[in-house]
């Protein structure tokens, strides 16, 4: 079993790779590390993968979300939350998103609130871990104040912030608040009647297909650019209900 794991672990598919390192470390073999740190990666993914293994074997958790921000790029730690699943025990993958919403890259950061959120909703977490989401999630919008609907995914932080933050944490209340200038319908169903005689581009006004009844309607499903308002609504209901 051992030798398959490291096998898939210094496989060029990473997927398998990361679904490994896990079952190493519940292994608890000590030894293991030293051997990871023995192989020569082929390229700078495996490279990356190998020396996540390797630090999560030798330091467990503690050192993985100490030396997070140091270990490989962005695109690859972004990778790699994608891939937190049900292999990796909530403790490891919630302990490693908070790690990552330091992260500089939004997007990264945004799959790290997606990573934890599972975690979250099932109550796999501890209040001090909800605080540290919470303290996290705050100090990055705090960044985007004067143009928080360009921060990527920010229906996501609220959704998150309304899992984690409590009725005493005012500032996070009036943080939400502060969004609701730039909320609204998301979605906005446009609906236009069409003259049958004299269909819009890209309708063919000849030749029409025989036995296909042409369309007297032509409706539009566009973005408005806010943040739906129901989202916000939800998480501040939510809030403030939880003591």
């Amino acid at each position: 079993m051992v030798e398959k794991l490291l096998a898939k672990l210094r496989g060029k598919d990473y997927r398998p790779a990361y679904r490994a390192i896990p079952q190493l470390c519940r292994l608890d073999d000590g030894s293991l590390a030293a051997v990871v740190a023995s192989y020569k990666p082929k390229d700078e993914q495996r490279r990356f993968q190998l020396e996540v293994a390797r630090i999560a074997l030798a330091e467990g958790i503690r050192g993985l979300k100490k030396q997070w921000l140091g270990i490989g790029t962005g695109e690859q730690r972004r990778a790699l939350l994608q891939e937190l699943g049900t292999d990796w025990d909530d403790e490891w993958r919630v302990e490693i998103a908070i790690a990552a919403l330091e992260e500089l890259d939004d997007k990264v950061r945004g799959y790290a609130v997606l990573c934890a959120k599972d975690p979250v909703e099932r109550g796999s977490v501890t209040f001090e871990q909800r605080a540290r989401i919470t303290q996290a999630l705050v100090r990055t919008m705090a960044r985007y104040t004067e143009r928080p609907m360009e921060l990527f995914w920010i229906e996501k932080y609220v959704e998150m912030l309304g899992l984690t933050a409590n009725a005493a944490d005012e500032l996070v209340i009036e943080r939400l608040e502060r969004l609701r200038p730039f909320s609204g319908a998301s979605r906005r169903t446009t609906t236009e009647k069409l003259d049958p005689d004299n269909l819009p581009f890209p309708h063919p006004k000849h030749d029409w297909p025989a036995g296909l009844p042409k369309p007297v309607y032509r409706v539009w499903d566009r973005g408005t650019g806010l943040l739906e308002i129901t989202i916000l609504e939800t998480a501040l209901e939510r809030i403030r209900r939880r003591r």
